[in-house]
């Protein structure tokens, strides 16, 4: 996932937070929107966060992959080298 889609996303979560929590404030003093209406935000909320928190592990565990196949690398030359001699 691209770090510009990312930032957009984070940046989207945080709008629907603090509509959110204007809707909440609405709700308890007056105005009254729905139920449905001061959930939704916090749900999309929650929803974008769980997304850019699987993004980021599927980040690290491709970083996680690629230091085993070095490491794995390295290894097999050392082993190599002893054998050599």
């Amino acid at each position: 996932m691209g770090e510009l889609l990312r930032k957009i996303l984070n940046i989207a979560a945080w709008i629907a937070l603090i509509i959110g929590i204007i809707l909440l404030l609405l709700k308890i003093f007056g105005n009254s929107p729905t139920e449905l209406q001061v959930i939704t935000p916090f749900l999309i909320f929650g929803i974008a966060k769980v997304w850019e928190i699987n993004n980021n592990l599927k980040d690290f565990k491709h970083e996680i992959r690629i230091s085993f196949k070095k490491v794995r690398n390295d290894i097999n030359n050392l082993h190599n080298k002893f054998n050599k001699k």
